[in-house]
């Protein structure tokens, strides 16, 4: 029993977690990462972001629509200042949000495989063939590309994953089209981040040079982790290295 006058410690609430998806994903491929942070006490939601995994479509894809979707997600879902993590497109998306609606925010963020800088045109061009080329073509041409670790069974079960990511409600050809035209013409730059703010980034990443991502870190004072052997998928390739790294982040800023 506490005594008269002294001090009742109520157990500190930890805030709710957003992980927002890349293109061509799905909340599927974050389940990883977010079981992780669920373990560690956090409350995790993963929208489906459109025009993928079932989330219907925009009347426009622009950053600003981006930003109002995933603020409307946190309404909705009544989530008091989460903390917002985006994987590639995803970071984009958490960066617009972050400069839209500071306030209904919080004051961190993480960024996996952060497009720190537009598409390269040579990528730029192909990608709308994402819209016309059979989605299963799409789906091994780009993993393969993206995949680091020589691991067979481990590239399968991502194949895997992503396949269920594109067949689950695949949006139509006009808004895979929008949509990649908002995934390359976009990059962070566009919305340097003024909340602390942590990177991190396969050190294999061959979508989007380490160069840039460590300009894009000095420019925005943030913290870089760079994944060893890994790519821009690290979020399948990577998922416990990717979590704790979250978790040393937010548990440090935590203690300040």
């Amino acid at each position: 029993m506490a005594h008269a006058g002294a001090t009742v410690l109520k157990p500190s609430v930890k805030p709710s977690i957003v992980l927002v998806h890349g293109f061509r994903g799905s909340p599927l491929g974050l389940e990883a990462i977010a079981q992780i942070l669920r373990q560690a006490g956090y409350q995790v939601h993963i929208p489906a972001i459109p025009p993928f995994a079932g989330a219907g479509e925009l009347s426009s894809y622009q950053a600003k629509d981006y930003a109002d979707f995933l603020a409307r997600y946190i309404r909705d879902q009544n989530l008091s200042r989460p903390i917002l993590i985006g994987h590639s497109m995803g970071s984009i998306v958490v960066s617009a949000t972050a400069k839209f609606y500071p306030q209904l925010i919080n004051h961190k963020l993480v960024l996996l495989s952060p497009i720190s800088t537009k598409t390269a045109k040579p990528f730029a061009l192909i990608s709308p063939l994402a819209a016309i080329v059979p989605r299963r073509i799409v789906d091994y041409i780009t993993t393969r590309y993206l995949f680091v670790p020589k691991d067979r069974q481990l590239f399968r079960n991502t194949l895997e994953i992503t396949h269920a990511c594109s067949e689950d409600c695949p949006p139509t050809r006009r808004s895979i089209a929008a949509a990649t035209k908002f995934s390359t013409n976009y990059s962070i730059n566009d919305f340097p981040p003024i909340q602390e703010t942590l990177l991190i980034a396969g050190a294999k990443d061959r979508l989007i040079p380490q160069k840039q991502t460590k300009v894009l870190a000095q420019k925005i004072q943030s913290e870089l982790k760079l994944i060893p052997n890994s790519g821009h998928l690290h979020n399948y390739e990577r998922p416990k290295e990717t979590a704790k790294l979250i978790l040393e982040f937010l548990q440090k800023r935590d203690s300040n």
